[in-house]
């Protein structure tokens, strides 16, 4: 057998396969379904840079006994490369003053009516030029990295005109011109109503619909289209007519749904086969239900809660009734200026009840799953890629232990 092509990783001290997990598609993770190996070898095919075979050294098929590409790995945990599902990366400036507002008492809904909040991020983006988008971007994705990140999902929605949003999706296609972080642009035009269409929100969807989505679909910019269904930003028939030709343009569909009120963002999204139902920390159980027996992830966002200030979403609730949960940072700098997703499994463990296990799940395979990638990502497996998170640890359990703290 010619093992030229093939790179051999062993005796690595613990491996997470995720297999379990891929299995049962995401849903209840048990500590049984992480996978777990114990003195592990993983044989990777350089060519295609896919898993060839991973499992306990003492079980390694004997035509791998002679690859001259050998690297020992005693002393390291391995998982699936973190995937941060949910990002607005994309941005100038920051909202120190909404913070401090918002120490005041006043609510997010009050700031951005006195026009801060999404206003104050939307001046500042459309006046910075491509390079400095870029240049601004790469430095939070280096940030990202650091922690185990090699995937993550960036949403544009700081612009508002389509010249500044199709600017932050070729920012995103810049940044991965360079990066070894696989990046997923989402345009997601309908963050709120911009200034010049203020009090004129159906114009501006109209605008959406019949403009701006065509051009993006015909420049090829991004993958998925999300919006905001939220009281103060868009209804439900406005989220509709958007998600309705989004999808006939050929994108797929994320939304932000039941962050504040439940206007039936969540029948809406699942009933349009969204990918992923984003935020959801006033989600009804009724709601629970029908995303639980869909496949669309439900992504929540505790970093945003414990900055805000506000409630976390009912993920043992979700988790429970059989829905898939990812876990994301919602890194943006007004709700979460955090590009900590290990911290995340933190809370997602202090805060909403979830189980190492599920945390660990929820930020790689339902991450995958959540931009539609778990066929090819989210769990080390034969014919999926070789995107590994290395640690200098001797359990898997540290990864919320550690509070974020990773090194």
């Amino acid at each position: 057998m010619n093992t030229n092509h093939l790179v051999l990783y062993h005796n690595i001290d613990q491996v997470l396969t995720l297999k379990g997990v891929a299995e049962k598609r995401g849903r209840h993770p048990k500590k049984e379904d992480l996978g777990l190996i114990e003195n592990a070898n993983v044989v990777v095919n350089t060519d295609t840079n896919d898993v060839e075979w991973v499992g306990p050294s003492h079980e390694m098929p004997i035509e791998y006994g002679d690859i001259s590409n050998a690297y020992p790995g005693s002393g390291e945990l391995w998982m699936p490369e973190l995937i941060e599902c949910h990002t607005h990366l994309v941005h100038s400036g920051d909202r120190h003053h909404d913070y401090a507002l918002r120490a005041m008492g006043k609510t997010y809904q009050e700031i951005a009516k006195e026009g801060g909040g999404i206003l104050t991020t939307l001046k500042s983006t459309r006046e910075t030029p491509l390079y400095n988008l870029v240049e601004q971007a790469q430095a939070d994705l280096e940030r990202f990295q650091k922690y185990g990140v090699g995937t993550v999902e960036v949403k544009s929605g700081y612009g508002l005109t389509l010249e500044s949003e199709c600017r932050m999706l070729e920012a995103v296609r810049a940044l991965q011109e360079s990066s070894s972080v696989l990046l997923v642009p989402t345009f997601m035009p309908a963050h709120m109503t911009p200034p010049e269409f203020k009090g004129r929100t159906d114009e501006y969807v109209e605008v959406i619909c019949k403009e701006w989505i065509q051009e993006v679909a015909r420049l090829k910019l991004a993958v998925f289209f999300d919006c905001f269904i939220e009281d103060g930003f868009f209804d439900f028939k406005q989220t509709q007519k958007m998600l309705e030709a989004a999808l006939a343009a050929g994108f797929k569909l994320k939304l932000h749904a039941d962050q504040f009120n439940d206007l039936g963002g969540v029948s809406l999204g699942v009933e349009m086969g969204a990918t992923s139902i984003d935020h959801l920390e006033c989600i009804s159980d009724a709601n629970i239900n029908k995303l639980a027996q869909s496949e669309t992830v439900g992504v929540l966002c505790p970093g945003a809660s414990l900055f805000t200030g506000m409630g976390y979403a009912p993920a043992r609730k979700l988790i429970d009734a059989g829905a898939r949960i990812a876990l994301s940072t919602d890194y943006n700098p007004g709700t979460c200026p955090s590009r900590n997703l290990p911290l995340m499994t933190t809370l997602g463990c202090s805060q909403m009840k979830m189980t190492v296990p599920e945390t660990i799940a929820a930020v790689t395979y339902n991450a995958a799953a959540a931009l539609g990638l778990e066929k090819v990502l989210g769990s080390l497996e034969k014919g999926k890629q070789f995107r590994v998170c290395h640690l200098q640890k001797t359990s898997y359990e540290v990864l919320p232990y550690c509070f974020g703290e990773l090194d």
